[in-house]
């Protein structure tokens, strides 16, 4: 027994070290002297940070990737706790083809996604617009947004909606005052996801937005094309050091809450 709990704590580090190698050397070379990424670094500077600082394209496509995430994680949630609801609570004709169309971005190419929904804006008026951004990554993290949602659904009974609507609440009401409280974290972790997701999306985006509304991704990429100096290195370095600090944020918050509400329960059951 303590052998196989050996084995895999060695697979599982082994496997964390495979992941996170990649991002140790994004920051060591955010800090490289060198002007084209030499590896090993043959000295160390801050100026790649200097540079970043003055490019003024990236804080604006910043800032256009956070309210486009915004905005689609808030509309992939809640329109993936409906659809959710729809495919754990319900059973009907067609049931299976609607869960199909629901999850298919997670099986078509992006590519093909996002040109088929450049021809569609285009044609509908809406290329190049906040509109089209929003809606497109909507389509692209609302699959994700309904397995977390349905998966954690699935583990609730219903009996607390049955209770409630026997005193007298209707079918909505019953919902958000005996489920939905019950759904905060698995709305919260599919709420982060699809801001992640979004934030980072790139393969779709780049068919549908307009050259003067670049998001961040597409401004890196643009980047990329015409330098290949470690300027986008100090750029990724801040983006993985806020991304920990919001996970770590997250858990704290949520450890709290756990801890108040363990304290809460034994002040009851006292």
């Amino acid at each position: 027994m303590n052998r196989n709990r050996a084995f895999t704590l060695t697979v599982l580090v082994l496997g964390l070290a495979y992941l996170v190698a990649p991002l140790v050397f994004v920051v060591v070379n955010s800090f490289n002297d060198s002007g084209y990424g030499a590896w090993p670094p043959p000295g160390w500077s801050l100026r790649w940070y200097q540079r970043l600082s003055e490019q003024e394209g990236f804080g604006q496509a910043a800032l256009a990737s956070l309210g486009i995430a915004a905005v689609a994680a808030l509309g992939a949630v809640a329109a993936g706790t409906a659809a959710a609801v729809s495919l754990t609570r319900f059973r009907y004709p067609g049931r299976k083809l609607v869960e199909s169309v629901l999850l298919a971005p997670l099986i078509v190419p992006k590519v093909a996604i996002g040109l088929g929904a450049f021809i569609l804006f285009l044609q509908a008026g809406f290329y190049g617009s906040g509109t089209a951004l929003v809606g497109l990554h909507l389509v692209l993290l609302l699959p994700f947004a309904v397995n977390i949602i349905g998966g954690a659904l699935v583990r609730i009974p219903t009996v607390y909606e049955q209770a409630a609507r026997d005193l007298g609440a209707g079918p909505v009401r019953a919902f958000v005052s005996a489920t939905l409280p019950q759904l905060r974290r698995s709305l919260l972790a599919s709420y982060l996801l699809c801001f992640m997701i979004s934030f980072d999306e790139v393969d779709a985006t780049v068919f549908v937005i307009s050259p003067d509304q670049l998001t961040l991704p597409v401004s890196m990429y643009q980047y990329l094309q015409r330098y290949q100096d470690p300027t986008l290195a100090a750029l990724s370095t801040i983006l993985i050091g806020a991304t920990f600090a919001v996970v770590a944020l997250v858990m704290a918050t949520a450890g709290a809450s756990a801890l108040s509400g363990l304290h809460g329960g034994k002040g009851r059951t006292k």
